[in-house]
């Protein structure tokens, strides 16, 4: 245990003289996350069945650790006000399969945080 002060002491001191931290990453690192995949029509029914609602889609583009450049993509937000269910899909480039790649029970709208993302429009 007195190890274990001590090298936070000298980590945190090292931090105050150098302004950096010792236990901050110097860079950006690929790591892996499983994220569940199916076919359209799978991701299609899981949404039917779950009630959930489009709310915001977007093309954008996604990086892989197999490609050197990034992939267009098809982004989806779909939320079930009812049950505060949400899920953000992903759809390929060849529009043939998609992949939930974030999920959950809960969320909340600010409305204006959202008026003030949407612009001068909204």
């Amino acid at each position: 245990m007195r190890l274990f002060i001590t090298l936070v002491a000298v980590a945190f001191l090292g931090g105050l003289i150098t302004g950096k931290s010792v236990f901050a990453e110097t860079e950006p690192q690929w790591v892996a996350k499983p994220v569940q995949c199916g076919s359209i029509e799978e991701i299609a029914e899981i949404a039917k069945e779950r009630g959930l609602r489009l709310t915001f889609a977007g093309d954008g583009l996604s990086n892989s650790v197999n490609y050197d450049e990034a992939l267009p993509v098809y982004v989806f937000l779909g939320i079930n006000p009812d049950t505060n269910e949400w899920a953000l899909t992903e759809i390929d480039t060849e529009q043939d399969r998609g992949c939930v790649i974030g999920y959950g029970d809960t969320f909340t709208i600010d409305v204006n945080t959202m008026q003030k993302l949407a612009g001068p429009r909204s």
